[in-house]
């Protein structure tokens, strides 16, 4: 098991003047409350690689400190975030990507990773309405698309930011697929794949979790983390 962050963006929504991943919650930083989450599962600081972009030296300051791998993407101020998927090298090994503004319990991950499926997406079924979610529409055991435009009728939940990759052909479908495309996202990614692999949700509101992109989510998250 390999795990990439991806943390390259500047977190303009945020306005704050360092790096979203560095910005402290209850006391912790971003950074430091991934360590935590994936040690609890058993996955070592060694075993993780966060891509950095803006300000990358203070945030690979941050990962040598707690023992974690940092690459830094040159594409870092391209709107797309998948641009961050391609400095990280090829691995045949199950891949295991999180926003790097996500803040997670640590229960979340032992569900994500036992779940079959060539890729896995945590859906939290409590945020089926909100404008600004991504939200993943779901059919059956499989999930079909993720939008943030989806309607409230199709939605079965947001995405919570989270994907584990199994399939290394899955890997290789999205170098061949999106190399050019510096607007991609990693949902993106997803929805390319959809109709050839097995996508599965995992819908689950058992979890506290804050994806960071606004001071009104700092302020959210500092209540459900405190």
């Amino acid at each position: 098991m390999r795990v990439l962050i991806l943390a390259a963006g500047i977190g303009s929504r945020l306005g704050a003047e360092i790096p979203k991943i560095l910005v402290k919650v209850a006391g912790k930083t971003i950074l430091s409350r991934h360590v935590e989450s994936l040690a609890a599962v058993g996955i070592s600081p060694g075993e993780v690689t966060v891509i950095t972009g803006y300000r990358s030296g203070d945030v690979a300051d941050s990962c040598r400190a707690l023992g974690m791998n940092a690459l830094f993407n040159p594409h870092w101020d391209t709107p797309g975030t998948f641009s961050s998927f391609f400095v990280f090298p090829a691995t045949d090994n199950p891949l295991l990507i999180i926003h790097g503004d996500l803040v997670w319990e640590a229960g979340l991950a032992p569900g994500t990773l036992e779940n079959r499926g060539d890729i896995v997406v945590p859906v939290d079924p409590r945020n089926r309405a909100d404008e600004e979610a991504m939200k993943a529409e779901v059919r059956g055991s499989r999930l079909l698309h993720l939008s943030k435009s989806l309607r409230v009728s199709r939605s079965a939940g947001e995405s919570m930011g989270m994907f584990l990759v199994r399939n290394h052909r899955v890997l290789r479908r999205f170098s061949a697929c999106l190399s050019e495309d510096s607007l991609a996202s990693f949902d993106d990614a997803v929805n390319l794949v959809a109709a050839s692999f097995e996508v599965r949700p995992l819908i689950t509101d058992k979890f506290v979790w804050e994806e960071i992109d606004t001071p009104e989510d700092l302020t959210l998250a500092e209540r459900k983390f405190s």
